[in-house]
């Protein structure tokens, strides 16, 4: 579906905006808003590009840059932190080599800070998609990532 289509299901408000860019994001190949998108979603909501890129950089789930096919945020907030969500971190980032913010070169993965996901009372969180996983330790953490992987080749071997 390209982002004509997607802007014509909605009515041309700016309420819908959100639910606009949300839905074009997750239709584009990079999991991610062109330039060009802003433009359609501009003109379909006649506004300025500029008010339209202000809200994209606004809100952290969305991104310009190219991003995996899995987006994992994971949670920094006080209370993962204190029930070893850093370690954690450090431990995904080893998994996945590459670094918070970056994305793996096959694609697949991207791995991004979040604020809290709403899930204290069963930190360490984090979300992949739009699936929460709680209570993470090292061995869930990689068999998580394990899962992913064998999903994305059985998906392609066939």
């Amino acid at each position: 579906m390209n982002t004509l289509e997607i802007l014509r299901k909605y009515p041309p408000e700016r309420d819908q905006m959100l639910l606009m860019l949300h839905e074009i994001q997750h239709h584009n190949p990079g999991n991610n808003i062109t330039q060009a998108d802003i433009r359609k979603v501009a003109e379909y909501l006649n506004t300025t590009t500029a008010f339209v890129y202000g809200v994209v950089g606004y809100y952290s789930m969305f991104s310009m840059a190219p991003r995996g096919n899995y987006v994992i945020r994971f949670c920094k907030s006080p209370l993962c932190r204190m029930v070893g969500a850093f370690s954690l971190l450090k431990s995904l980032e080893r998994t996945l080599s590459i670094r918070v913010g970056e994305t793996t070169s096959d694609m697949l993965f991207t791995l991004e800070p979040s604020e809290c996901l709403g899930h204290c009372d069963k930190a360490p969180v984090m979300m992949i998609n739009d699936r929460m996983y709680f209570n993470l330790d090292e061995e869930r953490l990689e068999e998580i990532i394990h899962q992913i992987r064998e999903q994305e080749l059985k998906k392609h071997s066939s």
